[in-house]
């Protein structure tokens, strides 16, 4: 009788608990950070950060304070999934947060920067 509790304990626990395969398949990945120009009032970073977010392959993402309408996002993501390029068109395809109908963000590029 005990061991049949510990394996209904057991099953169930294995049937309930979510499974991260997502995670287990692609074990590497990256962290990057994307200099973002453009950025006119608070709401940018975290309007930002929350469509990042949503994108497949992206564990975390931090910002710093924007300074000059610029912003440095440091982005952790599974490099198996999601690329550095489709991040960086993923937020310059992100709506402002003032106006939803203009894409107003540009991710300065190194080659750009010098």
């Amino acid at each position: 009788m005990r061991n049949l509790i510990l394996t209904m304990i057991v099953g169930l626990f294995t049937f309930v608990a979510p499974k991260n395969t997502f995670a287990q398949k692609n074990q590497d990945f990256e962290k990057v950070n994307i200099r973002v120009q453009k950025m006119t009032c608070d709401g940018d970073m975290p309007t930002i950060k929350a469509e990042l977010l949503k994108k497949e392959g992206i564990m975390d993402v931090t910002f710093t304070r924007r300074q000059r309408e610029t912003s440095v996002f440091t982005i952790k993501y599974f490099k198996g999934v999601v690329s550095k390029s489709s991040i960086e068109k993923h937020i310059e395809n992100t709506p402002g947060c003032d106006d939803k109908s203009q894409k107003p963000y540009r991710v300065v590029n190194e080659k750009t920067q010098k």
